[in-house]
């Protein structure tokens, strides 16, 4: 190989190159300048003009300062319909999207137990109530006869063992003048003592009878009789009143509707189900209006404010171009230490977002999550550039 040989026919081939001799040179330089025509120019001054012009648009045009915040649709009134017992669900009655009227009968729990404690008091209430009867009538009795029957005319009867003794006396007293002048023999005198002694006898009686019947031996029995007739009276209302709470708790094992409305969902759809005390079985609702319910972080909360304009879109819309829904800020919670709320989800800790639907381009189901944009301010576009620089310095 021959590397200098080689230069020397490349030196040799640019000699030849009519491009570099002189004369081409020469007649090069003698071509006239390009000008661009007037239209170029124009056409680059008013490009750059609006160039410009949207710029400077852009910067002082007014956008819009947001935070987002997911949530879900639901019903703006409703009503949660719990549990005030515990048990085994016997009958469900109703179905999710269900119309129900008020004090309608939406479940019940199964009533076996209360309904063998009420036939039990039911019929302890009778035997009570036969006995009551019994002694009602031992008082009607007692009031109208306080003495055994045998005494019941133990007055008269006083009255006529006196009399009969005195005419025994009168009688005696004749019979012993007349033994005098012997015109009556000892034996109808000794007969006339006799029925005397058994007259004495009898009115002794009749005065302890008539002291019985107009004594303390008629009040006590008839104090007795009235203290066994309130007792039953006071036992039968303790049954009455066992009775009706029985009652109350079978009413109490069904779960009634507190208002008419329709069911938007159901805990517990199947009978033979264990429920416990306390547990929301039933969201009711009588209206068809929808409201958001957002959940704010708290390093967000700060910003919201009621009357702000929210913009969002709901996931059951599959079309993602479709135009944003719109609607405003009506309450945001200050705490959030209340954890109850069925609808919160994985999102009990965050703070509350009460949000007014204006306007829905589509059909919002309820339930549908969402993700929001909480419009917290309207600013330049510099301001914001600003801002977010200012924040990263």
């Amino acid at each position: 190989m021959n590397p200098e040989g080689d230069n020397d026919a490349s030196r040799q081939v640019r000699t030849a190159s009519p491009l570099c001799t002189g004369d081409f040179q020469k007649t090069v330089g003698e071509l006239p300048p390009a000008i661009p025509p007037n239209w170029l120019r124009s056409g680059l001054l008013a490009t750059c003009a609006l160039a410009g012009l949207v710029t400077l648009g852009v910067l002082t045009s007014p956008m819009d300062e947001f935070v987002t915040a997911p949530g879900v649709v639901r019903p703006s009134d409703f009503t949660l319909v719990f549990s005030r017992v515990g048990g085994i669900l016997s009958d469900v009655n109703v179905t999710d999207g269900m119309w129900v009227e008020e004090k309608a009968v939406l479940a019940r729990f199964d009533d076996w137990e209360i309904q063998k404690q009420i036939a039990q008091i039911t019929g302890e209430i009778e035997q009570a109530q036969a006995e009551l009867d019994i002694a009602r009538a031992s008082v009607r009795k007692i009031e109208a006869a306080p003495v055994p029957p045998e005494f019941l005319f133990s007055g008269l009867e006083m009255e006529r063992q006196k009399e009969v003794q005195d005419i025994q006396k009168d009688y005696y007293k004749r019979l012993q003048n007349l033994q005098k002048t012997g015109a009556a023999s000892g034996t109808e005198l000794l007969s006339i003592r006799l029925q005397m002694i058994a007259s004495e006898s009898l009115l002794k009686r009749s005065q302890q009878a008539n002291e019985l019947f107009t004594g303390g031996y008629g009040d006590a029995a008839k104090d007795e009789t009235t203290a066994r007739e309130r007792m039953i009276e006071s036992r039968l209302k303790s049954l009455q009143r066992s009775l009706a709470d029985a009652n109350e708790d079978l009413r109490r094992l069904e779960v009634v509707a507190p208002e008419s409305g329709t069911i938007l969902a159901t805990a517990r759809r199947y009978p033979g189900e264990k429920v416990n005390a306390g547990d929301a079985l039933f969201k009711v609702t009588k209206n068809s209006e929808s409201e958001l319910r957002l959940y704010a972080s708290q390093d967000r909360v700060n910003l919201i404010a009621p009357g702000q304009l929210v913009r969002f879109r709901s996931n059951n819309n599959p079309d993602r171009l479709a135009p944003l829904a719109t609607g405003r800020v009506t309450a945001v919670a200050s705490d959030r230490d209340l954890e109850a709320d069925p609808d919160a989800g994985g999102t009990a800790s965050a703070y509350r977002v009460s949000v007014a639907i204006e306007k829905a381009p589509y059909e919002l189901a309820v339930g549908a999550t969402v993700e929001a944009e909480i419009i917290i301010a309207r600013r330049p576009f510099w301001r914001l550039l600003l801002m977010k620089s200012t924040d990263t310095m």
